[in-house]
């Protein structure tokens, strides 16, 4: 297949890396994969990568200088399957791949991606798009908010993620713990903080790293001033290579009040991280079905999370190194990004064998 990724954003995110990930696994199993996004760090990690990749301004909704843009890349390039993401990506790259008979892909991240408007129901009936979410919970949430998308074919397929060949070998003196998640109000780090603080006080001894930046960044700090945790918590703010900083630690924590999926969870996970999340949303669809006792109660506040790292921090090394094989070897079994590149163009195969005048009447 000929595979093109559509992007719009402005702003980087998970669906921007799910897009780079999955072209270059894709490009693995033999496919052609090409990107088109907004000129800047999307295209240019893409083509440093060496990946197909080309900038584009997509201008306003149904704007024909793109739709035009579109049709002659589209010959050009011999296109199987276009694969977008947000309204914007439909109503340039996919209206121009309806007019050239080319089935579209609509790719959804969270239930708050679309709602059930008027506009949201006439793109589909116009556009027919194929759609895909990153978890079953979102597929449930969408179907349920939108009920057009029952007429469609709708695949969950995780994002996948690549995982280390070889299991972690080691646990860190003292214990080190890391959340990944940008600093936004609903990621809920606080709570993390305040977990910090009371092990702080019960005499535990152990390391955080805080990655990431957001909304949030600069009241989290003063809180964790305020808590005494100066010195056991690191603020790196952007980082590029999230995998080096999770090989410094043993504890993955996502504090998140509601996660669609959670590609910081599956990064953890296959580096041998042992996880600590709520019990909520898609992280329980990848969760280790042995290890449930690590999810937090979705109500649960800091006192929650300080009950499950105190347990954590009280394991012998060689009891926590056990549990971090565990979960590295689940990664591999649930998520590997071959995997899920794999199920992708299973799906979309049978999606193009469909054929767009047959779906959705």
């Amino acid at each position: 297949m000929n595979i093109l990724f559509v992007n719009s954003t402005r702003a980087w995110g998970g669906v921007k890396k799910w897009s780079i990930d999955m072209a270059q696994a894709l490009t693995r199993l033999g496919h052609e994969t090409t990107l088109v996004g907004r000129p800047g760090p999307f295209v240019d990690k893409a083509l440093k990568l060496g990946i197909k990749a080309k900038a584009h301004a997509f201008g306003f909704d149904f704007n024909p200088v793109s739709i035009v843009f579109f049709l002659k890349f589209y010959r050009t390039h011999k296109t199987d399957v276009v694969i977008c993401n947000i309204s914007k990506d439909l109503r340039t790259a996919g209206a121009a791949a309806r007019l050239a008979g080319i089935p579209v892909v609509q790719h959804l991240g969270s239930p708050g991606d679309v709602s059930n408007r008027l506009k949201t129901r006439l793109t589909q009936r116009l556009l027919r798009p194929g759609l895909i979410a990153c978890s079953e919970y979102v597929r449930q949430k969408l179907l349920g908010s939108v009920p057009l998308y029952r007429d469609y074919p709708f695949e969950a397929i995780f994002p996948g993620t690549a995982v280390p060949p070889l299991p972690p070998d080691s646990v860190h003196a003292p214990r080190v713990i890391v959340a990944t998640s940008q600093l936004n109000p609903d990621k809920m780090h606080i709570h993390l903080l305040e977990a910090l603080a009371t092990l702080r006080k019960d005499g535990y001894d152990f390391h955080c790293i805080i990655a990431g930046t957001g909304r949030d960044e600069d009241m989290l700090k003063q809180a964790c001033r305020d808590m005494g945790l100066d010195e056991r918590v690191e603020w790196t703010g952007f980082v590029t290579d999230v995998a080096a900083q999770l090989r410094r630690a043993d504890i993955f924590v996502l504090p998140t009040g509601c996660e669609p999926l959670g590609i910081a969870l599956e990064e953890a996970m296959a580096n041998g991280l042992v996880p600590v999340s709520r019990n909520i949303g898609g992280p329980t669809e990848i969760w280790h079905p042995e290890h449930t006792d690590l999810l937090v109660p979705h109500e649960g506040d800091g006192r929650a999370f300080h009950d499950v790292l105190a347990r954590l921090l009280n394991m012998p090394d060689n009891d926590l190194l056990a549990l971090k094989r565990a979960f590295h070897a689940h990664a591999g079994k649930t998520f590997s990004l071959d995997g899920q590149a794999e199920r992708l163009a299973s799906w979309l195969e049978r999606f193009i064998a469909i054929g767009s005048e047959n779906i959705g009447k």
